[in-house]
């Protein structure tokens, strides 16, 4: 046992010289800035910038493409284009590129070598107005923002966010046509969706998240075209206002309890086949319905229940045989009830329900998949139906930070049960051996990591976990986190 694995194969960066695609899209990017196009220069670096999303390469791999960009804008036959394009990713990148970038331009303009004026309006743009798709459960929207350069023509930006799970990003395109992106939309309202104009503001509110965590949403996979725009789409959300929140309603365990009994009292109820099934159904799909805040619990979209039943239910939960054999009875009742409660009309109620033969069929077997049957073992020992639905989301996360999955670990290690303290030691010794020194001072770095990965395990302390989280938005992986983490512990 090793490291453990990438959960994803790694893309290799290439350099293999001439009719290289990099140095095809610099050739354009040349192009471009020398004409003096502020949005397309935007957008093309914007593609350069997010190469890293799209490869999920390593570090040492963004830093060589880091390093790439930074030499072929250096290039002294570049000059003032090549200063504009330090300007652009400045504007653009993430820190580590801002700060090279921002280096390497200092160092040009000790040499006298300035970007050309238009630069210094990189991405000032004016925010125009904002729309919003949305559909009735509550599942799915679309926003849009138009925004424009001085004299001209509007462009828009639009992101699609999934509620369904947590709120994630699952379509993101800047177009330079606001007009016909706005058309579009417009022409593609569903009977059951709606579509407003709102504030800017509440378009900031509505799109910052789920800009911010791009990619973090395993469920969710944006296509390469959506991934270069999500640079230029973040520099657009720093241009839009941002004024004190609009109070959100927390609803407890209490409101979710109580929806479970007001729905166990309804004539629904009646047509499952035991209640003390249905109950266990109903607080099951009730606890997932309001895991995010402002969610009333109850709360039930097409989309939402295929989340709720294939995805928290199959990966959450070890059923009996009765809570199986129960499922559809239970589940179709509660969604009757639900969709009663939220005042769906007929087309809206049709719509959900046709979802319910499709979500029973896929049951078995994404209930059976291997992956469904590991991520239950991390938390079967707190995992009971009227457990707050985020917080056992964070559990599982916390605990597959500590040991990976039967997929992420070598061959030999899979069949091992993280879930008993016996196979979280034996898989700590065997990825972190290699990693130990020799002797006593080996014994007691294994030692400390083992400790580590029970504390992780069970949040004791909970600034572990947080120290771990900060790790990791730092850009290391689980492995060298941990690593970090036993390092700390023994300073």
């Amino acid at each position: 046992m090793g490291k453990r694995k990438a959960a994803k194969p790694e893309r290799a960066v290439r350099a293999d010289g001439e009719g290289d695609p990099l140095d095809q899209t610099l050739a354009e990017m040349w192009k471009t800035i020398s004409a003096g196009d502020v949005l397309r220069a935007e957008l093309q670096a914007s593609a350069l910038v997010s190469l890293p999303f799209q490869w999920e390469g390593t570090e040492e791999q963004t830093e060589v493409l880091v390093d790439a960009l930074i030499d072929a804008a250096m290039e002294q036959q570049y000059g003032p284009v090549g200063a504009a394009f330090l300007r652009l990713l400045m504007s653009l990148g993430p820190r580590v590129v801002k700060r090279a970038a921002s280096e390497a331009l200092a160092e040009l303009t000790a040499d006298d070598v300035y970007p050309p004026e238009w630069v210094t309006g990189i991405g000032k743009v004016m925010p125009g107005q904002a729309w919003r798709a949305y559909d009735v459960f509550g599942d799915r929207e679309t926003v849009i923002v138009t925004f424009s350069y001085p004299g001209e023509a509007e462009h828009g930006l639009l992101v699609g966010v999934n509620l369904a799970m947590s709120p994630s990003v699952s379509i993101v395109a800047v177009s330079p046509d606001a007009a016909g992106l706005l058309k579009r939309i417009q022409e593609a309202v569903e009977p059951y969706e709606r579509f407003e104009e709102i504030s800017l503001g509440d378009a900031r509110r509505r799109i910052e998240e789920p800009l911010a965590t791009v990619g973090d949403n395993p469920y969710i996979e944006l296509d390469l075209a959506e991934l270069m725009h999500v640079p230029v789409a973040r520099s657009r959300l720093r241009r839009l206002p941002s004024g004190a929140a609009e109070p959100v309603t927390v609803y407890t365990a209490a409101d979710r309890a109580a929806a479970v009994d007001e729905f166990l009292n309804s004539s629904w109820a009646a047509e499952a086949d035991d209640l003390a099934v249905a109950r266990f159904w109903a607080e099951v799909l009730t606890g997932y319905s309001s895991r995010v805040a402002g969610e009333r619990p109850g709360h039930v979209g097409p989309f939402r229940l295929a989340a709720m039943v294939l995805g928290y239910a199959a990966n959450t939960f070890t059923l009996t045989t009765a809570q199986r054999d129960s499922l559809e009875a239970a589940v179709s009742a509660w969604v009757r009830w639900a969709a009663e409660r939220q005042n769906l009309d007929d087309a809206a109620t049709r719509r959900l329900l046709s979802k319910l033969p499709e979500i029973f069929a896929e049951f078995p077997a994404a209930y059976d998949d291997p992956v469904s049957v590991a991520n239950r073992a991390y938390v079967r020992d707190v995992a009971a139906s009227d457990t707050d639905a985020a917080w056992l989301d964070e559990c599982r996360t916390r605990r597959q930070f500590a040991v990976p999955l039967p997929a992420s670990r070598d061959a030999d290690a899979a069949a091992i049960d993280a879930a008993t303290q016996g196979g979280r030691a034996a898989l700590t010794e065997g990825e972190f051996a290699s990693c130990a020194p020799e002797g006593a001072e080996g014994e007691e770095f294994i030692a400390m990591a083992k400790g580590i990965v029970e504390e992780l395990w069970h949040d004791n302390p909970p600034t572990t976990w947080q120290m771990g989280k900060s790790l990791l938005a730092q850009g290391l992986d689980e492995h060298d986190a941990i690593h970090r983490l036993v390092e700390i512990a023994g300073t």
